[in-house]
């Protein structure tokens, strides 16, 4: 479990024990922190970026996308974070809410992140990657030895805009390969 940034904060009020799904869930590729990843995501996870693309589970999500990029230089700033409880009645279609119901959530942030080599984000000559858009993440609230903590089931990037060069987000698979 990572010291500098806890998988579990107390005193949490519901709405925000949510919304740390997504802080838990970012900073775990800027700090390579595979602790929050697995804190922020279900094993059957699913993650989707823009239409191109798509991690089935856990699994996936880090071999093939958390692996490389957390051996990046990034920052993912989440703002604008808005968290509907799937209980709130006056949020739904419908006027009733079962049980099971509030242990869902939807949460929805505005999101910018920045990508550089590893190693090159602090020069000013670096060529970098930056997407921006909207996270939308279903979450479900766990029961047995991580009782009440919040998780993602599924997570979908809503790409909006990119800037710079797309090339930076496979340098941390040549990195992997190197080692090998």
């Amino acid at each position: 479990m990572s010291t500098f940034n806890p998988t579990h904060l107390a005193g949490l009020t519901p709405r925000e024990a949510v919304a740390d799904v997504v802080y838990r869930a970012t900073a775990s590729f800027d700090q390579a922190d595979a602790d929050l990843l697995d804190s922020a995501m279900m094993e059957d996870a699913v993650l989707t970026i823009g239409d191109r693309q798509h991690f089935p589970d856990r699994a996936a999500i880090r071999a093939d996308c958390w692996g490389p990029v957390s051996k990046l230089d990034t920052v993912h700033m989440a703002s604008n974070v808005r968290v509907r409880f799937h209980s709130d009645a006056d949020a739904n279609d419908r006027n009733t809410a079962n049980e099971a119901d509030a242990n869902m959530a939807t949460v929805t942030a505005n999101f910018q992140a920045n990508h550089y080599r590893a190693g090159e984000g602090m020069r000013p000559d670096a060529v970098g990657f930056t997407t921006g858009g909207m996270y939308e993440l279903q979450c479900v609230r766990q029961d047995g030895d991580e009782a009440g903590l919040w998780k993602a089931s599924s997570w979908v990037v809503h790409l909006t805009w990119i800037l710079g060069d797309p090339s930076v987000m496979t340098s941390g698979e040549d990195a992997d390969k190197e080692k090998k």
